[in-house]
């Protein structure tokens, strides 16, 4: 029987630590994909969704333990392996309790990175976490999500939103792509009331970032909330987005040309060509999405 082939994101700042690690893994039997940092693992992990994350640990303290929560919660299904050089029994404890499935110490030996793997790999086929999830057993789903104006944290929402939408969906990644769209303008436009005229003259002087990071400590905006209610049954998707903010002429958006203004809206237009029907109610800061099972052959 031939042994799988698993895929490894290296995560670690020291070349020498990240040489130890990819050292002890045959290509053979693992793809590897590295990154220098805790800031760079979180686009490789969610585009490759790799089999393990063995991530390197190079000073203990509660701070080192943040990385690991991030990756778990971009990815639940992460199996994370730390290495580290402290022989602190109680920060080990402490990466295991945050989620670390396994914590290796520095210097490793010939072989313990892929006992680690082996062991972690068998562990979860005795328990079934190995199996894909079968959504067959899944008739509805209802839940509700409200969160605040951090671009950053929109990757694990949206996560959330669609964690059983391929029953419905054949493309979950186009679905995350449209919803980011809706939700982006429901923080950007909606909470944090950057205007489109705004928005167009801060990215023509590469301002923007800078206009989101005030705006978002504005007593104003700052503690407005996104709510994200979704529902699927077993042919249909409903998003509905409800933002805190002053609404916008919608009637007018998509009676224009998307083009004529850098900034203008061609996510709301993409969202609403993707999505099976767009409704928004009231003054436009409550959108309803909908996205229609396709049918047999389409």
């Amino acid at each position: 029987m031939k042994t799988p082939r698993h895929t490894v994101l290296v995560v670690a700042e020291a070349s020498d630590t990240r040489k130890a690690i990819t050292s002890g893994l045959s290509p053979r039997r693992f793809a590897l994909d590295l990154a220098r940092g805790p800031n760079d693992c979180l686009g490789p992990l969610l585009g490759a969704r790799p089999d393990f994350v063995v991530m390197g640990i190079a000073s203990p303290s509660p701070e080192s333990l943040a990385p690991i929560r991030a990756i778990l919660e971009a990815d639940a299904r992460a199996r994370v392996i730390v290495v580290s050089p402290s022989p602190d029994q109680a920060f080990a404890l402490e990466c295991i309790r945050n989620g670390a499935s396994d914590y290796l110490r520095e210097p490793l030996k010939p072989g313990d990175l892929k006992r680690s793997i082996d062991r972690i790999s068998c562990r979860a086929a005795l328990t079934g976490k190995a199996r894909e999830p079968d959504l067959s057993c899944i008739l509805e789903e209802r839940k509700t999500l409200k969160f605040g104006n951090d671009l950053g944290a929109l990757p694990y929402v949206i996560n959330q939103a669609v964690a059983n939408a391929s029953l419905v969906c054949p493309d979950v990644p186009m679905l995350k792509t449209a919803l980011g769209e809706v939700l982006l303008n429901a923080i950007e436009h909606g909470n944090l009331g950057i205007v489109l005229k705004e928005k167009s003259a801060a990215i023509t002087r590469n301002a923007y970032p800078e206009l989101l990071r005030k705006r978002s400590v504005d007593p104003r905006h700052a503690g407005k909330v996104v709510t994200l209610h979704v529902r699927m049954t077993r042919d249909k998707l409903t998003y509905r987005v409800i933002d805190q903010g002053e609404g916008f002429d919608h009637r007018a958006l998509f009676g224009r040309d998307p083009h004529a203004t850098a900034g203008s809206g061609l996510g709301l237009f993409f969202a609403k060509s993707y999505f099976s029907r767009m409704i928004f109610r009231g003054r436009g800061n409550d959108v309803t999405l909908v996205y229609n099972k396709p049918g047999p052959g389409k």
